[in-house]
């Protein structure tokens, strides 16, 4: 120190600088006098500390106040030196003005005044004043300080130099201050020393006022000076930076931040009143369609935006958004300063234009991408006082500051330019990055953990249900304004009107609060109601948190009554007849009626199309009465049938409900009975050791107990009759696996224990389940609810043994319950195979650590709430939406990307696309699979760009010149074009995390499919392109998966060398690739060797590299398919099937259906695949179908899934126009049926092979398919038949209708099997086979069951093939008649076994049932007892038929050979009566007498009538059909002649039926005899002579009667002209033309021979008036008086008097008969 003052003293010469030189003496000599004395005795050292000071710095100050730079450098280094000197500074105890602090203020008071250079030498000195050991760091002397600073900065900030010094002392010097409070109340904390409590408290008030201080100095200067702005911000921002979070807890902070510092900042940013250009933000939504901003009107959030950028500077800007971010971490977890934070942001994010937001939104990465400041931004706010809570209530969502950040960054990146894009797609980028950490349980601090699994609950309920209505919690208001709000359209479209509600909604919801200056309206909404958002790709996010809502909802509902389950059922008259609106009866079988809740279910269940209308079912209590006859239990029907009208009451008798009520008693029965045998079962099921062998038992559980059914009696009498006649084993197998699912739901969510209110599985959700399972169910409602109660009152896993311990989990049995839906899991691997997922949906995925759980937790939280606008920024550069961008995506393929520009919109798609790919994973990983759809669609629609691009080239040009000019350019390009394909690394990326997550994804939302299988179709068309160049790689060969042998995917990617597959080769390689498959990224990494190759910008690969890509990816999309087809549980396959059928459909016609079932007609008109052959999706689905069957570890319950959905497609297909589609189609229902058959043995009652078969029964009935296919079919029906005909079992009825279809071509030449080989020694055509094999299969049941359709098939060989069926006999052209007949022949011959078949059976004991007999049965027996007969014929029928059909099945058969006596070729018409009369007389013996009248009377007897009058009177129709005619004329009067000699003796009385058979025949002989045409009458009147002399010795009084009746009508019948002739004469008359009127006789003009018509005529009248013996047996010698005499016509003219109507004549024919 002296040495300076000396320096000084040497300086200061002249006499201007004499009272420096004189001080500096003074201080040296007092210095030297120190330093030889010892003071302290004299004073204490502090006070001569003070002294040696004040006499030091006096010489200091006053050099410093000298105009000499010299002298002040000095000066200033004196004054340092003097602060690091212990012998000037000293413990403070004295007066203010004697302190170092202001000694050392008061020497440097002259600062601002000084040189730029000084000035900053002296900012230097300030900060060591601060660092001495004695100062005392306060809010005070920091001001003194920070006074002088600022009077510096006022006068040179202009200075550069001394601007940044003074903003870096008072940073330094402020940040100290609050890092000293920091510190200590960290210490506080650990340490809990209460003796620092006073400091930390006056440290805090210290802060807070200094605080106070600048925020007031800010508000000073808010109009006007930008650069005092900028220091007091930065110095507010120093101080916020170093403190503590725990500073808000602190009410003067809080105060200060909301009263003064926010509205400073507010106004500083943009002040509405001053900026002239402030348009509304809500005009822009309506003309800018996509445009995600539009949810900003419904936020409660200033819709104020200026138009011009903001009037503030750069750093200004910055320093308030630093700022902004600070009071985040600093308050952001305080719920009440959560407004005041969302003014701040808004002004900052939604205020200036979309271009000037580039900044902010670079500030506010930092804060997203931070897990802590994420938390504090958007997490659960901290406690708060009880006073505050109930001011604040539950007014807004935690996210809605981070939605507001989010909505000003989509809008940014939209409408922003390049630049503001970029930022905007990395900060999103950044809060993923962030989000990944959370889920990861990295980045939050402990306190934040705590929090967060506090309010675990809340989180989860997802964004939706967090926000309650304010202070109205009342579950009927929340009802009604759900529905008062438009987000369910449903309501417009019901009928009833929607209930008067009192309360004004938007009074009650909507609030203002007054935050301190700043007035801000907060209405009560919801940021996400889903009738704010527009459509964009995230539309499902809405639809699954509306799902769970209404659950969650349960508990505050207080007037849910709940319905008791044991109602008696008052009196059911009473009950049909009252009318529907007053009815309000509780009903056991549907859920409480008067649960909001419940309605809310019903609603969001089933979607708006189905129109309910809650009112309707909120009034009237649905009667079950209605549904309990009804074997349907779709519920959408049940729903929406009309309610019954009063009009109907009359109708509703007591007889008919006391029907209804045992019916629906035995049906309950019935169910009882079903869960007892099914519980009974049970506990072996648990034991068994594999899926296998619990499938199987379930199977042939099922069967025995349908058995059962089968054969048991009607419950009282025959009640339930039709549901035994229905009752099939596939829906009882079916229905067992879902109702012990529902079983391991409800013991798994603990409801056998707590017995909650309402079950976790409702009963809507079992019945949609059930009926959903792709086989038809049978059952009425009343079963499947009795079940469903039944299940909820009884554990019976529990009582079986299991009791869901961890071990217990991986039971067979409960593992093919899990791999039915995964028990509704969304973790990931949830909906996968018990096999192929790491742990079981049952096991409590409960992550031991806090941090993850909190971590997830959150993240799926936020990743919920803010979808939308991540998708929206994300998809902006690659749509080309941003502005100043045309391009979009297919911009970064091409390579002018030397510009700046364009290298960043390219950096903009690439990172787009990284985080694309990253909110693909981290949806997945967080189980919010629902929200994936949108993230996928667009990565899909990234990477399949050149599809799209090339799709716009195939515009033709209009005229010549401009279309050679085209190919001219096209020739060019390909010329200069790299050989192959070229791809971006982008898009590699893209598509290789499409294939990555999209198994996952699609497993938890069946909407995500269409995304990956477009995907996996651009990359076939690569492949294809690729390889089809020809000069691309010869060296790179692949095996593409659908030319492989077989269907089977080779796994494997070939190498540089070609490889041919064999396919032993390739099932072994499918689990062991011989080439492991390099990864996309090693591939891009091994590519861009060599060069600098930046990940972001990406780059092209082309020629091999590329090659290679394709190739990989190939290779992935085909482990995908296969994947879906082995891992995916049962809901998710059906997904996935489902989705896979429509993108197949979208790619074969021009449009789709939603429905699965098989249609009447194609989906649309056919498209051409031609352009697309190696890609199409049919293959794909084809081959998953035959994995998913060869799959050894799937149940028969997914096969009969999976078939219900593939089968329609594959028999669409079957029917396309292109020969390569059809082919394949039909192949792969040939292979699949293959398959089952050899591997599955079908148990008894199943029909699952019927539906197997039922494809090739719809292929040929749709009559669509051109001859090949049908060729296809039958040679595969052939081979099926030959391969495995013993286990076709139900399958043979649906075969027997594919053949019955069967049409021979129009041409000549006939079907190769149709004909046969019978040169090789075989006796009939091939199609027999089939037959043969039928007959020869041991099991009755499965000739019972198809014996219908086997008939029915066989007839049509009879009727004949080809196009002239059935048309009149006359017409049939006896063509091919030889091969027509050897049809025929075999044919009978089977016929003929058949009834012989029929015949053993119907002896023996136990009959098997024919279902199509018995259902044949119902209708026939209504009818015949309705005719209610006298002749006694049906009760004689009852003793024959014992309820098995079985004789209905042979009155089937003999009716189809009769009517096929009238209708099949006239060639085959001899052989058929021989069989139908050989039948007639052998049914007579076996079932007996009375079957064999019966079918005399009822079959054939009719039919034969019926043949008669075919005719219409055309005489030329006899020519060809009177030969057989007459043939079956006279069997039939022979048959009946020996029935009756047989049976009029016997001992049962047959008379009556006898008497009715010969009434009958008399009735068809006596219009044979009134027939116009002679033959036919001839054979008449013989036929009776015959019955008459031959049955005749044997006839009872009454046959008499009949017979003379007869002869009487032929009498009538044939004298009838005659009588009308001579009604005309008058007896004696001479008149030869008639007295009554004239009788002409009109000749043809050419007569033949005169003599002849005499002959004719005369012959005539003797057959007529004279006996036999008197007639000359002359008849007309030549054809040609034959024909004359027949073409004679009498013509009868009735006097003008008579005329009826004006007619004057009557005509007759010949009148003989």
């Amino acid at each position: 120190m002296e040495e300076i003052l000396r320096k000084l003293q040497k300086e200061a010469s002249g006499s201007k600088h004499r009272a420096i030189k004189e001080s500096c003496t003074w201080a040296i000599a007092l210095l030297e006098c120190y330093l030889n004395t010892n003071f302290n005795c004299i004073f204490p050292s502090h006070l001569f500390s003070i002294f040696l000071r004040e006499k030091c710095l006096l010489p200091l100050q006053l050099a410093l106040e000298s105009k000499s730079m010299k002298l002040a450098q000095q000066a200033l280094a004196g004054m340092q030196k003097l602060l690091s000197d212990e012998r000037f500074v000293s413990v403070e105890t004295d007066s203010d003005e004697k302190q170092l602090l202001n000694q050392m203020l008061n020497a440097v008071k002259v600062t601002p005044s000084l040189n730029e250079d000084l000035q900053v030498e002296v900012m230097k000195v300030l900060l060591c004043i601060t660092y001495t050991s004695t100062f005392e760091l306060n809010g005070s002397s920091v001001l003194k300080i920070a006074e002088v600073c600022i009077e510096t900065y006022v006068s040179s900030c202009h200075q550069r130099s001394i601007n940044t010094a003074v903003r870096a002392t008072l940073s330094q010097m402020l940040s100290d201050l609050t890092l000293q409070l920091r510190q200590k109340q960290e210490n506080m904390v650990s340490l809990l020393a209460s003796t620092n409590g006073t400091s930390t408290e006056s440290l805090c008030d210290d802060v807070v006022s200094v605080l106070t201080v600048l925020c007031e100095k800010l508000q000073a200067v808010i109009n006007d000076n930008r650069q005092l702005q900028l220091l007091y911000l930065e110095c507010i921002l120093s101080m916020l930076n170093s403190s503590s979070p725990s500073m808000h807890q602190h009410k003067g902070f809080t105060d200060l931040i909301w009263k003064q510092l926010c509205p400073a900042l507010i106004v500083i940013l943009g002040n509405p009143i001053h900026d002239k250009t402030i348009t509304s933000a809500h005009s822009s939504i309506c003309l800018e369609a996509d445009s995600p901003s539009s949810g900003i009107s419904d936020h409660g959030r200033g819709s104020g935006c200026s138009s011009t950028a903001p009037a503030l500077s750069g750093p200004v800007a910055r320093t308030i958004y630093y700022i902004a971010a600070e009071l985040v971490r600093l308050v952001g977890s305080v719920e009440s300063m959560k407004p005041v934070l969302q003014s701040l942001y808004h002004r900052m994010l939604l205020y200036p234009p979309p271009q000037h937001r580039v900044e902010a939104i670079k500030i506010m990465k930092e804060i997203l991408g931070s897990p802590r400041q994420l938390c504090d931004l958007a997490g659960p706010c901290s406690s708060e006082s009880e006073s505050k809570k109930r001011s604040i209530s539950k007014r807004k969502s935690h996210l809605d500051l981070l939605k507001l950040i989010m909505d000003g960054m989509t809008e940014a990146c939209i409408k922003g330019g390049i630049e503001a894009c970029y930022a905007s797609v990395s900060c999103v980028f950044a809060l993923l990055g962030a989000l990944d950490e959370l889920s990861q349980g990295r980045g939050l601090s402990e306190e934040q953990i705590q929090l967060l699994l506090q309010r675990l609950e809340e989180l989860k309920d997802g964004t939706e249900t967090s926000r309650d209505s304010m202070e109205i919690n009342d579950a009927d208001f929340r009802w009604q304004r759900r529905i008062l709000s438009s987000e369910n359209p449903a309501w417009e479209s019901g009928n009833e009107k929607s209930p008067d509600i009192s309360i004004s909604v938007t009074t009650d919801t909507g609030q203002t609060t007054l935050e301190g200056d700043m007035g801000q309206t907060t209405p009560e909404d919801n940021p996400e109601n889903p009738k704010n958002s527009l459509p964009s790709p995230a539309g499902h996010e809405s639809k699954e948190i509306h799902y769970r809502e209404p659950e969650s909802e349960t508990i505050d509902q207080p007037d849910v009554v709940q319905r008791s389950h044991t109602i008696v059922y008052p009196d059911i008259t009473n009950f049909l007849s009252v009318d529907c609106k007053t009815r309000s009866y509780g009903s056991r079988y549907s859920e409480s009626n008067f649960s909001v809740d419940d309605q809310d279910l019903s609603r969001t269940e089933f979607d708006s199309c189905d129109q309910y209308s809650m009112a309707a079912e909120k009034d009237s209590g649905r009667s079950d009465v209605s549904d309990i006859g009804s074997d349907n239990c779709s519920l959408a029907d049940e729903e929406q049938t009309p309610r019954d009208c009063p009009g109907h009451r009359s109708l509703r008798t007591a007889a008919l409900s006391l029907k209804l009520l045992k019916s629906q008693e035995a049906e309950q029965h019935s169910a009882r009975l079903f869960i007892q045998s099914l519980e009974a079962l049970l506990p072996r099921l648990i034991a068994l050791p594999s899926i296998e062998e619990v499938d199987g038992a379930l199977q042939s559980f099922s069967s025995t107990f349908c058995s059962g059914m089968m054969h048991s009696p009607g419950f009282e009498g025959n009640l339930n009759f039709n549901f035994q006649t229905l009752m099939n084993a596939d829906s009882l197998y079916v229905v067992s696996h879902y109702t012990l699912l529902l079983n391991l739901k409800l013991a798994n969510s603990d409801y056998y224990r707590k017995k909650p209110a309402q079950a976790p599985v409702l009963l809507k959700e079992f019945m949609k389940q059930v009926q959903s399972s792709g086989v038809l169910m049978v059952f009425s409602q009343a079963w499947v609810e009795e079940l469903y109660h039944q299940v909820l009152e009884r554990n019976m896993l529990g009582e079986a043994g299991y009791w869901g311990s961890p071990e217990e989990h991986s039971l067979p049995l409960i593992s093919m319950l899990t791999d039915i839906d995964g028990l509704g899991s969304s973790a990931i691997g949830g909906q996968l195979m018990a096999s192929a997922s790491a742990q079981s949906p049952l096991s409590q995925n409960r992550k031991t650590d806090d941090s993850v759980v909190a971590g997830i937790a959150f993240a799926r939280y936020i990743l919920i709430g803010c979808w939308k606008n991540l998708i929206d920024t994300l998809s902006t550069p690659l749509t080309g939406r941003m502005a100043g961008s045309s391009k979009g995506l297919a911009f970064i393929l091409g390579a002018e990307g030397a510009k700046e520009q364009n290298q960043k919109e390219k950096d903009s798609i690439c990172v787009s696309l990284d985080g694309l790919r990253r909110a693909a994973r981290l949806s997945c990983a967080l189980g919010v699979a629902a929200n994936c759809a949108s993230a996928l669609a667009q990565m899909s629609a990234a990477s399949c760009v050149q599809e799209e691009k090339e799709e716009k080239e195939i515009q033709e040009p209009s005229d010549a010149i401009a279309q050679v000019k085209q190919k001219v350019e096209q020739k060019l390009e390909q010329m200069g074009k790299v050989q192959g394909v070229c791809l971006h690394t982008a898009h590699l990326l893209c598509m290789d995390a499409v294939l990555n997550v999209g198994l996952e994804m699609g497993s938890h939302n069946q909407d995500c499919w269409p995304h990956v299988f477009r995907v996996c179709e651009y990359i076939s068309t690569l492949e294809h392109t690729h390889f089809s160049d020809g000069a691309a790689q010869p060296s790179l060969t692949i095996t593409q998966s659908q030319q492989a042998p077989g269907g089977q995917h080779p796994d494997s990617e070939p190498g540089e060398a070609p490889q041919a597959l064999t396919p032993e080769q390739e099932t072994t390689l499918s689990s062991h690739p011989v080439i492991q498959p390099v990864s996309i990224q090693d591939l891009i990494k091994e590519s861009s060797k060599g060069r600098a190759f930046d990940f972001r910008g990406g780059s092209l690969l082309c020629g091999t590299s590329a090659a290679k890509a394709v190739l990989t990816l190939s290779t992935q999309a085909d482990r995908l398919f296969e994947d879906a087809a082995d891992k995916l549980n049962l809901t998710a396959l059906a997904g996935f099937l489902y989705q896979l059928k429509k993108a197949s459909q979208a790619q074969l016609f021009h449009s789709v259906t939603d429905t699965v079932d098989y249609s009447l007609a194609m989906p649309g008109e056919v498209k051409s695949t031609q352009d697309r052959r190696s890609a199409l999706h049919l293959f794909r689905l084809g081959d998953a179908m035959l994995r998913i069957v060869r799959s050894k570890s799937r149940p028969l319950l997914h096969l009969m899934r999976c078939w219900s959905l593939v089968a329609p497609h594959l028999v669409e297909a079957a029917c396309h126009k292109e020969r390569h589609v059809s082919q394949k189609a039909v192949s792969f229902i040939h292979d699949i049926l293959t398959e089952v058959l050899m591997d599955w043995n079908e148990p008894s009652h199943f029909h699952f092979n019927e539906a197997l078969f039922r494809p090739f029964e719809r292929i040929m009935q749709l009559e669509l398919c051109d001859e090949d296919v049908q060729d296809q079919v039958i040679t595969s029906i052939g081979e099926l038949v030959e391969m495995c005909s013993t286990q076709i079992q139900s399958g043979w009825r649906p075969l027997f209708s594919a053949l019955e279809t069967v049409h021979s071509s129009s041409k000549s030449e006939v079907k190769e099997y149709l004909v046969g080989e019978y040169s090789m020694g075989k006796r009939q055509a091939p199609v027999f086979d089939v037959f043969e094999a039928f007959l020869n299969t041991d099991n009755i049941q499965v000739f019972a069951n198809a014996a219908t359709s086997y008939i029915m098939c066989l007839m049509k060989f009879v009727k004949g093939l080809g196009e002239v069926d059935c048309k009149e006999m006359g017409d049939c052209v006896p063509g091919s008649g030889s091969a027509s007949t050897d049809l025929c022949l075999p044919a009978l011959d089977y016929l003929r076994r058949c009834s012989q078949l029929l015949a053993k059976i119907y002896k023996m004991p136990l009959k098997p049932i024919f279902l199509s007999g018995r259902l044949v049965n119902l209708p026939r027996r209504a009818q015949e007892q309705s005719a209610s007969s006298e002749d006694g014929i049906e009760c004689i029928l009852s003793d024959f038929d014992d309820d098995t059909g079985l004789i209905n099945v042979w009155i089937i058969l003999l009716e189809e050979l009769t009517t096929a006596i009238s209708n099949c070729p006239r060639q085959h018409q001899p052989p058929t009566l021989d069989l139908l009369f050989e039948l007639l007389r052998d049914v007579a013996k076996t079932p007996g007498p009375g079957f064999g009248i019966y079918a005399v009377v009822h079959l054939l007897l009719p039919t034969m009538s019926l043949w008669l009058h075919r005719s219409h009177g055309d005489h030329s129709y006899w020519d060809v059909a009177s030969s057989n005619f007459k043939h079956a004329i006279g069997l039939s009067s022979e048959l009946v002649v020996e029935h009756i000699q047989n049976f009029i003796h016997s001992d049962i009385g047959y008379e009556n039926m006898i008497n009715t058979m010969l009434k009958d025949l008399f009735k068809l002989l006596v219009a044979c005899v009134a027939e116009p045409t002679e033959i036919i009458s001839r054979v008449g009147c013989s036929c009776i002579r015959y019955v008459l002399v031959t049955a005749g010795p044997v006839f009872t009084e009454e046959m008499w009667r009949l017979a003379c009746c007869a002869l009487q009508d032929a009498f009538s019948a044939t004298l009838e002209p005659v009588k009308n002739l001579l009604g005309y004469f008058h007896s004696g008359t001479e008149s030869f033309s008639g007295d009554a009127c004239e009788v002409k006789v009109a000749a043809p003009s050419l007569s033949p021979s005169a003599e002849a018509e005499y002959w004719r005529i005369r012959a005539m009248a003797q057959q007529v008036f004279m006996l036999e013996t008197q007639c000359s047996p002359k008849t007309p010698s030549t054809k040609e008086g034959f024909e004359h005499a027949q073409s004679c016509v009498l013509i009868i003219d009735l006097p003008p008097d008579k005329k009826p109507n004006g007619h004057n004549q009557r005509r007759h024919g010949p009148t003989w008969c």
